[in-house]
This record gives C-alpha cells, structure tokens and sequence, in this order.
C-alpha cells in the first residue's frame, strides 16, 4: 500500500504545475521524503494522465524480457519507466530480481489463490518401503470391507 494516496499525488503534482514551485519546495511543504518521488508521479500523469492504476495489470513474459534487457543495456529504472510507460519503477526492479534467481521462468505468471488441499500430488515422490506399506495398508482395508460384507 502506498504512504500517499493518489489524490494527494494529483494535488502536488498541479500545485507544481501550476504554482511553478520547485519540488524542493513542495517536499518540505508537504512532508514528502524527496523530491524524486514528485518527478515519478509528473511522468506518471503526464503518460498516463492519473497515477496509480486501480486495476493489476499482467504482462507475458516476453514483455518484461524486452524491458530488462532495455534496462541492462546501459538505462536507468526511471528511463526504462517511462520508455514503457511502467509505473512505478520499482516494478522493473522486482522482475529483474525475479529473473536473476529463476530465470525465464521467473518472469512467468504465477497462478492465483490458495492451492487445494484435495486432489494435491505429493511434492516428494515415496521410498520403496513406503510405497509399499501403502499398498499393503490399502490391500489390508478392502480385504476387512469384504469380511465385513460376508458376514451381514
């Protein structure tokens, strides 16, 4: 969650159009921790015309390759921002995180929700002895249905 909502941003960022206050200034007037944060949100609105998107949007991982290898060819994470019209620009940081330690695979979407607890494979695959235990466990269990069924 953002420290500042998005109407606040708006309001900085025409009080720095329209007043022509320099952003240092609005930073000590509003408390803002610096004054990169106004220039995001001014690149922000001027590409996008609001800031912060109110609906999460999904790339293909195609897409966020296209943009770290933008970024790795010598841009900084504003300029790559505003080449893709990507905000806020930490967001570059993250997939690039993402890339590093998983690879391609890092970039791809991962599935939504809670996995069900039903129906789930195994994560490790059972020893021999394991196995069969099971087996036997589960022959045990259908030979006392049977008895069972004998006997009424």
């Amino acid at each position: 969650m953002s420290k500042y909502s998005n109407k606040f941003k708006i309001m900085v960022v025409k009080t720095w159009l329209s007043d022509a206050k320099s952003s240092t200034e609005l930073v000590q007037k509003y408390g803002i921790g610096s004054d990169h944060m106004i220039r995001e949100w001014r690149d922000e609105y001027f590409l996008t015309g609001s800031i912060g998107s109110t609906s999460h949007k999904t790339y293909p991982p195609e897409f966020k390759m296209q943009v770290i290898n933008y970024y790795l060819s010598g841009h900084s994470y504003s300029e790559a921002s505003r080449h893709f019209a990507l905000f806020p620009g930490t967001t570059i940081a993250n997939w690039l995180r993402s890339y590093r330690i998983f690879g391609y695979n890092g970039l791809k979407p991962k599935p939504k929700g809670r996995q069900p607890i039903m129906g789930r494979k195994r994560s490790h695959p059972l020893t021999p002895e394991q196995q069969e235990l099971a087996d036997l466990k589960q022959e045990n269990y259908q030979l006392k249905m049977k008895v069972a069924i004998l006997l009424c």
